[in-house]
C-alpha cells in the first residue's frame, strides 16, 4: 500500500503570543452562544448568556431581512468580515486603506430540528451586476450593509434572515483570548504582504497569526528549498479564512463558568454589529435547541468559481451548474456536495511497528480510500489527529466515527491527500 511519500507532518509546536489586551470578538462568538451555551445545562443560564451578548453588540435597524416566526425553521445568517482598518494600532502588514469592503463573506444556516450547521462561503471578488454597475461584491459593501445584504441576496435567490459584522481589530483579539486555534501545516508557509510566517506540522497560532494566515492572498510554501506559490488568490483565501471559522467553532473551549464566559463576551460591543431583530429571545431558542451541535454537524464549502478578467478587472465567476447546485442544496438545508471520496494519508504516530497500515486496513474496510502510509517524524502522539481542510470537515468526521477515536483538527494538508491521519497511542493496533 506505501506509494511514493508526501510531507510528512511534523509534531505540533506553540506559536502563541503573550494575550492582547483588550476586547473579543467575533460574529462566532453569537454562534458559539447558539451551538455551546447549553453547557451550562440549564435554561435559566442560557437565558443569562443570550442577554449578555445581545445587550454586548451593536445593532444595524432597516435591512429588510426575511423574518422567521418558527423556532424550528432553519436560519440563514450572512457573516461578513470588514476590512475597516479601525481598531488596529499596527497597520504594517495592512495599510492605510480608508472605508471598509467585506473580506469575508460566508452565509451560514443553522438548522435547529436537525442541529447543523451549513457554511458557503461567496469569494469577496464574485463578479456581480448590482445598482446598474459591474464590480466585485465585496465591494457593494462600502456602501453599506444594506447594499451588500440585497447583492448577496439577489445573486444567489436565497433569502437573508439576519446579518453579523465583525471588525478585523476584534478577530485577532477573539482568537487570543480562547487561547489561539490549532492548524496543520504541510509545509513552512508565509506570506510577506499579510505577515504570515509559520513552519511546519500542527501550529498553534495566536490572533495576530490566524488573521495573517486568514487575510493571505500571496500565500507560499517552502518546497524542496524555494518558496511556491500555492492557491495565492482570492479562491485560496477564501479557503483558508473557512480553515480559520472551521478551527474557532470547532476547537473553542466551552467556558467552564459563568464566570468565564462573562469574560469572553464582555467586548463583544467594539467588534460585531448585527440586525436588530436578532434579539435575546430568538438567541435563547437557537442556544437550546442547537445546545448539542459538534464539528461532525457542520458542512463548509466554497461557491464554485473560476478567474474571468473583464475590461482589464480580475473577477472570479460562477461555474455552472455547480454553483446553482450547491446554492440550491443549501438553500433547501441539504447536503452541499455528494462526493464523499477523498484521498487519506495514514501516519504513524504512536512507533508501534504497523499501525498506520492497520488503520488503512480498517479505513480501506470501511469504504475509505487510502492513498499512501509511512511513519511521522515523531512517535509519541497521545491521541490520533484526522487532519482535514474546512471543505472535508463532515467527511473527517465520518473517519474518526469509523475508527471510534481520533480528533478532527483543520488544517492544509499536502496537495494530492484531502485527509492526513497521524495514528496515536489512543489507536488500538499493537
Amino acid at each position: 500500500m506505501t506509494m511514493p511519500s508526501h510531507p510528512r507532518v511534523p509534531p505540533p509546536t506553540r506559536a502563541v503570543a503573550p494575550p492582547r489586551r483588550g476586547g473579543t470578538k467575533k460574529a462566532i462568538v453569537i454562534f458559539l452562544v447558539v451551538a455551546n451555551v447549553g453547557v451550562f445545562g440549564a435554561l435559566g443560564a442560557v437565558w443569562w448568556a443570550a442577554n449578555r451578548v445581545s445587550s454586548a453588540v451593536s445593532t444595524i435597524p432597516d435591512l429588510s431581512l426575511v423574518g422567521n416566526l418558527d423556532v424550528s425553521q432553519p436560519r440563514t445568517f450572512l457573516l461578513v468580515g470588514s476590512d475597516s482598518r479601525e481598531g488596529l494600532d499596527d497597520l504594517t502588514n495592512f495599510g492605510p486603506a480608508g472605508g471598509q469592503r467585506a473580506d469575508v463573506i460566508i452565509l451560514a444556516k443553522v438548522v435547529p430540528d436537525d442541529g447543523r450547521m451549513q457554511l458557503l462561503s461567496i469569494p469577496r471578488d464574485l463578479r456581480v451586476d448590482y445598482g446598474g454597475r459591474t464590480g466585485r461584491i465585496n465591494a457593494t459593501f462600502g456602501r453599506g450593509a444594506v447594499d451588500l445584504v440585497a447583492a448577496v441576496s439577489g445573486e444567489t435567490g436565497l433569502a437573508i434572515n439576519h446579518y453579523l459584522q465583525i471588525e478585523f481589530s476584534g478577530f485577532a483579539a477573539m482568537i487570543d483570548a480562547i487561547g489561539g486555534i490549532r492548524l496543520t501545516f504541510p509545509y513552512p508557509a508565509r506570506d510577506l504582504s499579510s505577515g504570515l510566517e509559520v513552519g511546519a506540522g500542527t501550529q498553534l497560532l495566536d490572533g495576530d497569526t490566524a488573521l495573517a494566515y486568514a487575510r493571505s492572498r500571496k500565500y507560499q510554501e517552502l518546497r524542496e528549498g524555494g518558496w511556491v506559490s500555492v492557491e495565492a488568490n482570492d479562491i485560496g483565501r477564501t479557503r483558508r479564512q473557512q480553515d480559520v471559522l472551521l478551527a474557532i467553532l470547532t476547537q473553542v473551549d466551552r467556558p467552564t463558568s459563568i464566570g468565564g464566559f462573562q469574560s469572553l463576551v464582555d467586548a463583544l460591543g467594539q467588534f460585531v454589529t448585527v440586525d436588530s431583530g436578532f434579539d435575546a429571545e430568538e438567541i435563547i431558542q437557537l442556544a437550546w435547541s442547537m445546545r448539542g451541535i459538534t464539528g461532525g454537524d457542520v458542512e463548509s464549502l466554497t461557491l464554485p468559481v473560476e478567474d474571468f478578467t473583464e475590461n482589464g478587472t480580475s473577477y472570479v465567476v460562477r461555474v455552472e451548474p455547480a454553483a446553482s447546485t450547491v446554492i440550491d442544496a443549501f438553500g433547501a438545508g441539504t447536503v452541499m456536495t455528494t462526493d464523499a471520496r477523498a484521498r487519506i494519508q495514514v501516519q504513524n504516530g504512536n512507533g508501534v511497528p504497523g499501525s498506520a497500515s492497520t488503520v488503512a486496513t480498517v479505513l480501506v474496510g470501511a469504504g475509505f480510500e487510502v492513498v499512501d502510509t509511512l511513519d511521522s517524524v515523531r512517535s509519541d502522539y497521545q491521541v490520533t489527529e484526522i487532519v482535514v481542510g474546512a471543505n472535508h470537515l463532515a467527511l473527517a468526521q465520518a473517519i474518526a466515527d469509523a475508527l471510534g477515536y481520533g480528533e478532527v483538527i483543520v488544517g492544509r494538508t499536502p496537495a494530492d491527500v484531502e485527509v492526513v491521519v497521524i495514528v496515536g497511542a489512543d489507536a488500538p493496533v499493537g
